[in-house]
């Protein structure tokens, strides 16, 4: 493990990779400052720009603009009470009230400590734990992939926002796109319509750019005429002493572990995570009446939180193949369009690439900790500017994504199709990460359960003669059992209150 860290630090260190690592970072950092755009959305662009590098660069980039969006959230939402992302609402609660009381720098200061730290704390549990589980995972057979990807499924479809059963749907939706085209079994075509293009299936560059570029954009168009005022004209990050940030250990400890663990549960992403840890400090506070009011802890807990999650998404994507979060969805994507097969052969076929990546992770930390305190000025001038400058080149850039993949016209039709689809699922409750990890995971599934019943002359119990399989169907059965149990629960307070 550690001569393949030290020579991932050494690849990311060449001129070239690291340079990238650099934009990546700058570039995450002005997209989460901007209201209404995202990570997923920053990655999407960068797509084109990736087909003409190798995996290891272009992943590095994404990964940069992924760690940088994590920080650059927490400025709109201290500054202006907006959060430029959604983890982002929760430094809101005491960021911004710091600023009005004439603190904002401080305020930046502790989300750019607390971020930092964070970030090294989740890589630290990440270099630890994927060698160990991607040892154990190259053990597994075809019946412990499968059950891990449906596993992983119904995770997500039970931690994402809003209920399980539109989590499902979405999920189901997901399966559906991911089957179509030529059965590569059985050579039968499914769901082509008759169209010789859709017989490869559904172009997938095509669908991540629908689903999270076009989508998206749609779906925050309402933010073009939203404007908002600084609270302040000063801007200066003022970082808190080593002892001030030492004594809040409750508030960043807190924060570290809920990220990291959290991170890691596909589906849940930094929203859970930043309010847990929100709630956990405020209700074990000596003075939890004074959180909403400018309470620091209330600032670095979330912060720390948000980029702890950064390590913990990178565990079930660089060992299972099964993304934690929007934007490393996004990545596997970029895996399969570099020719990488992500899961658990990866560590095995792209040792080289996945180390490069942990290396990448925490290079971008400090990328990230060094660009907030020098172009924080920057950051703040673009936020001054109108947003309707900016989605025009999002869509601009989203569709060269969607052309670039196949460099036909197919696919950027595909992804305004799905891009429509995905807003109108999203605006009625659907989450659009449901739909995409259904694409990304479904093929996955269908293939090993498939060679699972070949291996074993068609008995399903092969499913169930493991201890690990059966904790896996255990964990299964529960999660669905639990989010029916509520469903029905919430169904029958409501008849009571009417």
């Amino acid at each position: 493990m550690f001569e393949g860290l030290m020579g991932g630090f050494a690849n990311c260190f060449e001129p070239f990779n690291l340079l990238l690592l650099f934009l990546g970072t700058f570039l995450g950092l002005l997209v989460g400052a901007l209201p209404g755009l995202s990570s997923p959305m920053a990655i999407i662009i960068l797509l084109p720009v990736t087909y003409s590098l190798q995996p290891l660069p272009a992943l590095l980039t994404m990964i940069g603009v992924y760690v940088g969006t994590k920080l650059g959230g927490s400025f709109s939402a201290i500054l202006l009470r907006t959060p430029g992302t959604p983890a982002g609402a929760c430094t809101a609660l005491d960021g911004f009230p710091m600023a009005e009381k004439g603190h904002s720098g401080l305020a930046l200061g502790y989300a750019t400590y607390s971020s930092f730290f964070g970030g090294v704390t989740s890589w630290i549990i990440a270099v630890t734990c994927i060698p160990f589980i991607s040892g154990i995972a190259l053990k597994s057979s075809n019946a412990d992939i499968a059950l891990i990807a449906i596993m992983g499924l119904v995770m997500v479809s039970a931690f994402t926002r809003g209920s399980m059963l539109k989590g499902f749907i979405g999920v189901c939706i997901g399966l559906l796109i991911g089957s179509m085209g030529m059965d590569r079994t059985d050579a039968i075509e499914r769901f082509t319509f008759g169209s010789l293009d859709l017989l490869s299936g559904v172009p997938f560059a095509a669908a991540l750019v629908g689903l999270f570029g076009f989508a998206v954009v749609i779906s925050d168009l309402s933010l073009m005429k939203s404007t908002s005022e600084l609270v302040t004209t000063k801007f200066k990050i003022v970082l808190p002493s080593t002892l001030d940030f030492l004594k809040r250990w409750r508030a960043w400890s807190v924060g570290g572990f809920f990220g990291s663990i959290i991170g890691a549960v596909p589906g849940v992403g930094a929203d859970g995570a930043t309010w847990l840890s929100y709630g956990t400090v405020k209700n074990n506070s000596k003075n939890p009446e004074d959180f909403g009011k400018g309470e620091p802890d209330g600032v670095v807990a979330p912060e720390t939180a948000n980029n702890a999650t950064t390590g913990g998404t990178m565990v079930p994507m660089l060992t299972l193949g099964i993304p934690g979060d929007a934007s490393t969805a996004i990545m596997i994507g970029a895996l399969y369009l570099h020719g990488l097969q992500p899961g658990v052969t990866l560590m095995k076929t792209g040792a080289e690439v996945v180390y490069g990546m942990l290396a990448g992770l925490l290079l971008a930390g400090v990328f990230m900790f060094v660009i907030a305190m020098g172009a924080i000025k920057f950051f703040v001038y673009v936020l001054r500017q109108h947003r309707s400058i900016l989605f025009p080149f999002v869509m601009v850039f989203a569709t060269m994504g969607a052309f670039a993949s196949y460099n036909e016209y197919f696919p950027v039709y595909v992804a305004i199709f799905l891009g429509v689809f995905g807003f109108i699922m999203e605006e009625r409750g659907f989450p659009v990460v449901t739909i995409v990890l259904g694409v990304i995971l479904g093929p996955i599934i269908e293939y090993n359960t498939r060679v699972a019943l070949q291996v074993a002359n068609a008995d399903w119990t092969t499913f169930i003669d493991t201890w690990p399989r059966i904790i896996m169907i255990g964990i299964i059965a529960f999660l669905v059992f639990n989010e029916v149990k509520q469903g029905l629960l919430r169904r029958k307070l409501s008849k009571q209150k009417l």
